[in-house]
């Protein structure tokens, strides 16, 4: 049985266990109302901010009750696994409780995080007033910090709100067992902080490792668990394809931040032996460590560290320094052709065998691979080329896939580093195709809902969306030698019916293109599905979305929860552009061209966008 059966037999446990069916002619279910906006903090570390426990002082609303208990169960998960500490960490929680339902409750030693899918209005009854509440559990979330997903139906949960013993507030009588988190909590009082590990196929990817932090945690208990995170290794998602620290890597006392923003780390003795491993210690730690450390300094029994920092500090995903906005691309008459956006200069596309395209990928670096996805005879097949710097001229060939129908390519490098390659999902099945072969081999995962048919990889190139059977899943790449395959796979909960297409808009978040409710609608989520936001733009609901595009933005100074990267949509057959409130066709006014008659034609306008791989 592979890992997403597992988890969603033991899923299905827990929703028993958690979430009582309610009684006769309650509903079971309802119209999901799962997206909604997701907090951003510029500064997550802000020692101003206002972030207080929920209480139900003062409360004389049922609703707001229930609303405030769902988030009372926020930073249990930093207790510790000690139970005097979660005994402690739990009062919040049993103060919306009566008397008598804290004498019985039962808390369990996990935090549930549940997706509120439908408040409905209070009703009164002989023994209080009854809010019915839809929630539907997505994941636990435990003292590492990371939501392991644990999905499973949508149930209703009648609570009862009576007046309290003493004074004029309300209580719950009938709390859930377990201890209950609302994803609207998490993304109010947690905020986002990944944790990074060197990839273990070459070693020169660092792959982001979500985790959530309580946002009430100081600067220095926040320094001491990220560090300890990291020392502890990744999410069990990444294990197969990251490294943990080596095990010379122990911290000798805590480690400090002082008032200039430098966060001094003493190592013990161990270490000495791994000194090869400092450089690259020192770009997890910059990365990780980020807002809270400005620079980091390393020491081994005291004694400062200066090693050579090359390229340990590099992050092939970063944003390249000076870019205002990432170069676009796009098919306009049958070419692949630069559309906005920065200007990049690709001499590979000045060929004639860049003709009858459908879609494209470049990928980034010297090289500049392109695929082409190209029309012939009524079927498509896959070209790959690049620029040849000796000869000075691009040189083209036909790879061996051919299909009805193709997604956009799309480019990633590979342990070899001088062999890249390109995934594609073709008549539903992913195929991955090395640019030295030009060879199609199948890699389909088991496990899927129906036919693929669109993927995506992250900046990292170890972690991929796929789109199939219009289901959204995430996994990891696991490399043989050069030969990837997609492992640990789990279904994204993007609350959309018929997703048509994914791309990467952050380095924890995924953008997805699909329909709510019967019209069209983009929503952006977290990969373990813990945060959700639908994208309020004013006129998309009457287009017909085929495609969509992302460029993250990632830089050390930028949020752990990121900052949206642009996004393009193909709809209609025309490209868009994604604007805070509203999509537009791209480019907005094309200039038009003089023809022989002298008079002005406007130019085709351009489908299938993409930004470079």
């Amino acid at each position: 049985m592979n890992r997403r059966r597992l988890l969603a037999a033991a899923a299905a446990a827990v929703a028993v266990a958690v979430l009582p069916v309610a009684g006769c002619g309650v509903p079971s279910s309802g119209p999901p109302t799962v997206v909604k906006d997701a907090r951003r903090d510029r500064d997550s570390t802000d020692p101003n901010r206002s972030v207080t426990k929920q209480t139900p002082a003062g409360v004389t609303d049922p609703l707001a009750l229930v609303q405030r208990y769902l988030k009372a169960a926020a930073w249990v998960n930093e207790a510790g696994p000690e139970p005097d500490k979660i005994d402690k960490a739990v009062e919040p929680v049993k103060a919306f409780m009566t008397v008598a339902a804290e004498a019985t409750w039962q808390r369990g030693q996990d935090i549930t995080v549940v997706r509120v899918t439908r408040y409905l209005p209070p009703t009164p009854t002989a023994n209080g007033t009854r809010v019915d509440v839809v929630l539907q559990p997505i994941g636990v979330l435990n003292s590492r910090g990371t939501v392991e997903p644990k999905v499973a139906v949508a149930q209703t949960y009648p609570f009862t709100v009576v007046p309290a013993e003493r004074g004029a507030e309300l209580r719950i009588a009938n709390p859930p067992a377990g201890m209950l988190l609302s994803d609207e909590g998490l993304g109010e009082l947690y905020d986002l902080q990944p944790i990074y590990f060197w990839d273990n196929a070459g070693g020169r990817n660092l792959v982001p490792d979500l985790r959530y932090i309580g946002k009430s945690a100081s600067p220095e208990n926040r320094l001491v668990m990220l560090t300890e995170w990291l020392r502890d290794g990744p999410s069990e998602f990444l294990k197969p394809v990251v490294n943990p620290l080596p095990p010379g890597i122990e911290n000798k006392d805590r480690p400090v931040l002082d008032a200039s923003g430098t966060v001094r780390i003493n190592l013990s003795a161990k270490a000495a032996s791994a000194q090869g491993q400092l450089p690259k210690l020192m770009g997890q730690l910059r990365w990780s460590l980020r807002p809270l450390a400005r620079t980091v300094e390393l020491q081994i029994e005291g004694q400062r560290q200066d090693p050579d920092l090359g390229a340990g500090l590099d992050n092939p995903a970063a944003t390249p320094d000076g870019q205002k906005d990432p170069p676009r691309f796009g098919v306009v008459d049958g070419r692949v052709r630069h559309i906005g956006g920065d200007p990049l200069a690709v001499p590979a596309l000045n060929s004639d065998d860049n003709a009858g395209v459908v879609s494209a990928a470049v990928l980034r670096g010297a090289a500049q691979q392109v695929a082409l996805v190209r029309e012939e005879n009524g079927r498509q097949r896959l070209w790959l080329g690049a620029y040849n710097q000796t000869a000075k001229v691009a040189q083209y060939g036909p790879t061996d896939l051919v299909a009805g129908a193709m997604s956009r390519p799309v480019g990633l490098g590979t342990p070899a580093g001088n062999d890249p390659m390109f995934l594609v999902a073709a008549d539903g099945k992913l195929f991955s195709v090395p640019a030295s072969s030009r060879q199609a081999t199948n890699r389909t995962p088991a496990g899927l809902g129906g036919p693929v048919t669109a993927v995506s990889v992250a900046r990292d190139t170890r972690r991929v969306a796929l789109v199939a059977g219009g289901r959204v899943y995430v996994g990891v790449l696991v490399f043989d030698g050069a030969s990837p395959s997609v492992s640990q796979l789990e279904e994204v909960q993007a609350g959309l019916t018929d997703a048509v297409d994914v791309a990467w808009s952050r380095e924890g978040w995924l953008v997805v293109a699909g329909r709510l409710t019967g019209q069209a609608a983009l929503v952006e989520l977290t990969i373990d599905s813990a945060l959700v936001e639908q994208m309020q733009l004013r006129n998309l609901t009457g287009l017909t979305m085929t495609r969509v595009v992302a460029d993250p933005v990632i830089r050390r100074d930028d949020p752990g929860r990121g900052v949206r990267g642009p996004i393009m949509i193909e709809a209609n057959a025309h490209a868009y552009r994604v604007y805070s409130s509203s999509v537009d066709e791209w480019p907005p006014d094309p200039a038009p061209s003089p023809a022989p008659s002298g008079t002005p034609v406007k130019p085709s306008l351009p489908t299938a966008p993409f930004f470079v791989d």
